[in-house]
């Protein structure tokens, strides 16, 4: 006896498979969608090999290192062991000088990426430019200064200053002495130069109290970047312990901050010391 089954109508049929096709595709297309993302994500996404290969670049050479270390053993018959890397900076100096040319020498003017080296044996320090490999190694005229007498210690970042406002160029901020007050001392764009005492509550109410000329003001910029202000950012030189009744002064420009006792102000490196003699006689009142 035949069994009858049945029968699924041909409308019906047709729209059940339409449907499953629709379905079917619309799957496909989100895989192959997830797919995509993933792929860009991952292509985006810098793996740890390029991290590490970034961090390799932005370290210096050794081999860098002890060739200017070599270099400054050999004028001044220093031994290298003595002599330190104390600063580095990845540098594109303008031409194959790096900068800095000889008396009638000719320079290529292509760019030359290199590095800016600071060599330090404790007294004094050495301001070097050298090419990528070291090949080309120039001393920054006037960079051979005393280091100083006071060895500095950090600035914790919580104990740094705000920024400098757009319109200023230099700030000193004198805590401490005797009286315990803050005074507060600002060098803006156009010459003026306010002065004011901190409130406890941090509030200050700045105060004229004279303008320099565009040529001093030119000039004072010129020397914070001839005496390379940005190498002293962040570094404190402290009162001798036990010490009391001295002032800190804490300079801040647009490339760091440094931080001193006035007490110790004959002891600081000697760039550090033009800068604070030309400051303060921005900073006074005659």
């Amino acid at each position: 006896m035949m069994k009858h089954f049945p029968t699924i109508p041909t409308q019906r049929l047709f729209t059940t498979l339409v449907l499953t096709g629709i379905l079917s595709l619309g799957t496909g297309l989100t895989l192959l969608e997830s797919a995509s993302a993933n792929s860009q994500d991952l292509s985006s996404s810098p793996t740890h090999q390029e991290k590490q290969q970034e961090t390799r670049t932005n370290r210096l050479p050794p081999s860098l290192a002890n060739a200017v270390r070599r270099e400054v053993a050999h004028l001044t018959k220093i031994p290298v062991g003595k002599l330190k890397v104390i600063q580095s900076n990845q540098e594109t100096w303008p031409n194959g000088c790096l900068g800095i040319a000889q008396p009638d020498q000719i320079c290529t003017q292509a760019l030359v990426p290199g590095w800016r080296i600071v060599i330090s044996d404790g007294s004094k320090t050495w301001v070097y430019r050298t090419d990528r490999n070291g090949r080309v190694l120039r001393l920054e005229p006037g960079k051979i200064s005393d280091a100083g007498t006071i060895k500095p210690t950090q600035i914790p970042t919580s104990e740094l200053p705000a920024p400098l406002q757009k319109d200023a160029i230099f700030q000193a901020i004198a805590s401490g002495g005797i009286t315990g007050r803050t005074f507060q001392t600002t060098l803006l764009k156009d010459g003026r130069v306010l002065q004011s005492s901190v409130n406890p509550n941090g509030t200050t109410s700045p105060t004229p109290i004279k303008r320099i000329s565009a040529q001093q003001l030119r000039q004072f910029q010129q020397l914070l970047d001839q005496q390379q202000f940005s190498q002293f950012n962040q570094l404190n030189y402290p009162a001798p312990n036990g010490a009391a009744d001295y002032i800190t002064v804490t300079l801040t420009s647009k490339s760091g901050t440094t931080r001193y006792a006035d007490m110790v102000q004959n002891d600081l490196p000697e760039s550090l010391r033009q800068i604070i003699q030309a400051w303060n006689k921005i900073a006074s009142r005659s």
